[in-house]
């Protein structure tokens, strides 16, 4: 009888469990977009329904199915649901890349793309709206796991056509998915006197510990000749003095490291650590940095298999590759095999 009652008692207390947190997402998601009504939760009758079913998507998103971004995958399913309950910035980011994966997953139900769409919007503008505040330790960890979700649904793509890739546009905006990469390393810096106390500090310390993580030497010393010469580096040249030798310096030894060793981490940092005056370059489209970024992306071709990865980096390597062949600079062109082999690019010369 004992054991039975206490088997009574243990159903009781999970299913009240259950219902509060349904209760709390429910509350959270409905305060905060009641004015923005979804037109439907798919299968679920309220939005803290709605809310679990994304939350137990996202645990399975992040388990551990292949060796890329282990670490980052161990501290986001075991350290940032539970914290999600109670920081509505943090819960908007992981719905937003939960319900993106879904949409990516379904692509038939535009149900599915209107649900993504409007949590991506909703994270967005919360996250922003809590970086007004003051940063401390208090937040950071809410703040930089928000930041690393934002930056992953904002690099997925919705579209496998490179004629879309905003390298034919003239909207600035359709450089977002690389512009807003930038975030992270802006806060890391601001919380870098805390930064041992944070869950990410062990996994960024991992992704950071290689020989030429923070390589700033000056010259060419280990660059790869041909982009050194087309980027005019000398054995003088410094970061301050050419805004290629910074990205050169990062891209490298990406270039260099077998690949098994390399890891997915370490090749997607590149991203998150080019400096202003290089994206500007990119922005204007300059064929030296376009160059640069599609080495970068054919890396990332051949060596991150993540569902929000993929589409993105191989449109935008065949639309770099396109963009750079109809330049007609023959030095550039010659530079080509790479990318455009990693991508699938048939050159149309």
């Amino acid at each position: 009888m004992a054991l039975s009652t206490c088997g009574t008692s243990l159903v009781c207390n999970g299913s009240l469990a259950f219902g509060a947190m349904t209760a709390s997402l429910d509350h959270i998601l409905w305060s905060d977009i009641s004015s923005e009504r979804l037109h439907s939760c798919g299968p679920c009758d309220s939005f803290g329904s709605f809310g679990l079913a994304m939350l137990a998507h996202f645990s399975q998103m992040v388990s551990v199915h292949s060796p890329a971004f282990t670490p980052i995958k161990k501290v986001m399913r075991e350290r940032t649901i539970p914290v999600a309950l109670g920081e509505p910035c943090l819960l908007y980011s992981i719905m937003a890349v939960a319900s993106t994966h879904w949409a990516c997953a379904l692509p038939s139900d535009p149900t599915h793309t209107l649900i993504a769409t409007r949590f991506r919007h909703k994270a967005t503008r919360v996250y922003r709206e809590q970086l007004q505040l003051p940063i401390d330790r208090d937040n950071m960890d809410t703040l930089i796991t928000s930041c690393i979700l934002i930056a992953m649904f904002s690099f997925s793509a919705e579209t496998t056509t490179p004629l879309d890739s905003w390298i034919f546009s003239d909207d600035p905006a359709n450089m977002n998915w690389l512009s807003v990469q930038g975030g992270l390393r802006c806060l890391l810096e601001i919380t870098k006197p805390w930064m041992k106390e944070s869950i990410w500090n062990e996994p960024f310390q991992e992704s950071s510990n290689y020989e030429y993580a923070d390589d700033h030497r000056m010259g060419r010393e280990d660059l790869d000749p041909d982009l050194a010469d087309l980027c005019d580096i000398t054995e003088t040249t410094t970061e301050e003095t050419n805004p290629f030798h910074w990205p050169l310096r990062m891209l490298c030894p990406l270039l260099r490291i077998p690949r098994h060793k390399c890891g997915a981490s370490r090749i997607t940092n590149f991203m998150g650590r080019l400096l202003p005056d290089f994206v500007h370059l990119l922005a204007a489209k300059e064929p030296r940095a376009l160059l640069i970024l599609s080495y970068w992306l054919a890396l990332m071709c051949i060596s991150v298999d993540e569902w929000w990865v993929g589409p993105r980096v191989t449109l935008e390597c065949q639309a770099i590759c396109m963009y750079l062949e109809a330049c007609g600079d023959r030095r550039i062109v010659e530079l080509l095999e790479f990318p455009a082999r990693a991508c699938g690019y048939k050159s149309t010369r």
